[in-house]
């Protein structure tokens, strides 16, 4: 037996008029719907670049047109060369720092909360965080 899905009608059909918002549809049905939505989209994207190019749509150009932008190769060897001295910079620092720097950055807590979790001051939390960041 098939698995139902619910789904909302106006996602599928904008100019739907009725009662209900929302119903259920087999997998294949949702599929096919949601197939057909993607080919829509695709089409208006299409229609627009072509209202927006001059000469109308170019077979491969129209395409290329809307690939996002690359970034400049000496964007890409800065951007390179800076994580690896932020990878040197991180490989090199203690455990505890590591750990006070992740909590600090990565789970967002304040110098006291790091320090309610960790059962020491928060002076010390703050001088080490700081530190690490010297290092």
């Amino acid at each position: 037996m098939s698995e139902w899905i619910k789904i909302r009608i106006k996602d599928f059909y904008k100019d739907a008029v009725g009662e209900s918002e929302y119903t259920y549809v087999s997998h294949e049905v949702y599929e096919a719907l949601a197939d057909t939505f993607r080919k829509e989209a695709h089409a208006e994207e299409m229609r627009d670049i072509r209202h927006i190019m001059a000469g109308g749509y170019i077979e491969g150009e129209t395409e290329e047109r809307m690939a996002e932008e690359t970034e400049p190769l000496e964007d890409m060897v800065i951007h390179r060369m800076e994580l690896e001295t932020l990878q040197e910079a991180v490989q090199s620092l203690t455990g505890v720092q590591w750990e006070r720097l992740h909590l600090y950055f990565f789970e967002g807590l304040i110098f006291r909360q790091i320090a309610e979790k960790l059962c020491i001051d928060d002076k010390s939390v703050r001088e080490n965080v700081e530190a690490s960041l010297k290092k």
